[in-house]
């Protein structure tokens, strides 16, 4: 017989027109070309290919945060502290929000001037109230929950288990210690150790391992039960954030908000849930809004932020730490130069020397 015929090799590459979008170091899904219809496969798989993008690669993204660290060091420390006074002024009156259920549980509550909007709360079902000082905050336009609440009380740590369980939540962040200046802030609520268990209500938690997490971090993985049913959580603790204060450390809380990406809903609690919660939470909102290439100001989702948790980014000092933080990323994503910001970060690194968090 004679020998079939070879095919001539195709001359024309393959286009990448069902290249997978590419993503940044933090996670965050950047496509950088227009939307394009995938041909028809010829019957071989197609090759993807996925390379680790910087901040630089998404152009909106990029535009949208050099605008704001820009935007940040133009108004400056002075104009910063001037704005959270302002923040202040417009959402520190309670009286036109209801707070209803928050007024008649007084044991539920561990501070009688942290308050818990009705609009907001997180509602419990069965057992003998509804009521738990939490908070829904949605962070938009990515679909992640938070639940913003307290540091559990004795009379609430069953109560606390069960809105976990509840919501079927897939991470805690505590942001502060148990004790703290020789005041108690925190209950110890959930079981320390690898291998403990205990019963909360009707729910039983073990814990089954126990790590660090860069250097700064505690996580200790549990799972509850029902008796019939298992949900597991990550419980994180952010060891040694001092109260009213802020962390000498300015690029963990990004590999923190990588790491909540994939265990939503959070459950995220300080003392009152409002100072250190509100910084984490706060800078979230922000960092989202800014990934989408929208311009939001830090001011006016502050504001946002302390409608649906009152009170959030207790401190002023808190508040520049969410600027700082940002610029830090900005600058370790060379979308920044340091001659743009350094006026920025010595006045800021002036004013925390003043400071003392302890």
């Amino acid at each position: 017989m004679p020998p079939k015929p070879r095919k001539k090799p195709s001359k024309n590459k393959p286009k990448n027109e069902d290249e997978a979008p590419e993503a940044d170091d933090d996670g965050t899904q950047v496509d950088t070309s227009a939307k394009r219809k995938k041909k028809p496969s010829s019957g071989g798989a197609t090759k993807r290919k996925r390379s680790n993008a910087t901040l630089n690669d998404g152009p909106q993204y990029k535009a949208a945060f050099k605008e704001f660290a820009l935007n940040s060091c133009k108004i400056g420390i002075p104009g910063l502290l001037a704005e959270f006074d302002e923040i202040k002024k417009q959402t520190q009156a309670i009286g036109a929000t209801p707070k209803v259920a928050f007024d008649t549980n007084p044991d539920k509550n561990r501070y009688k001037d942290v308050f818990c909007v009705d609009e907001s709360r997180v509602v419990l079902c069965g057992g003998g109230t509804d009521y738990i000082h939490a908070n829904w905050v949605d962070v938009h336009p990515e679909k992640r929950r938070y639940v913003c609440t307290q540091g559990p009380i004795a009379s609430t740590i069953d109560d606390f288990w069960r809105m976990v369980w509840q919501e079927k939540c897939k991470s805690i962040v505590m942001l502060c210690n148990i004790v703290e200046c020789g005041k108690k802030k925190c209950e110890q609520y959930w079981p320390e150790g690898a291998g403990q268990e205990i019963t909360y209500g009707s729910l039983q938690v073990k814990a089954t391992s126990k790590e660090e997490f860069e250097k700064l971090m505690t996580i200790t993985k549990l799972t509850m039960s029902d008796g019939s049913d298992c949900h597991d959580v990550e419980h994180i603790i952010w060891n040694n954030w001092p109260d009213r204060g802020v962390p000498a450390d300015v690029v963990t809380c990004f590999k923190l908000l990588d790491r909540l990406k994939k265990l939503s809903p959070t459950v995220i609690h300080c003392s009152a849930g409002i100072g250190r919660t509100g910084t984490i939470v706060g800078l979230d909102l922000i960092l989202s809004r800014l990934k989408a290439g929208e311009v939001k100001t830090a001011k006016e989702m502050v504001i946002d932020l302390r409608s649906k948790r009152h009170g959030s980014v207790q401190m002023d000092i808190q508040y520049l730490y969410i600027h700082r933080v940002l610029i830090a990323l900005g600058l370790s994503r060379k979308v920044l130069k340091e001659s743009e910001v350094k006026g920025f970060i010595d006045a800021y690194e002036a004013l925390c020397k003043q400071r003392v968090f302890l």
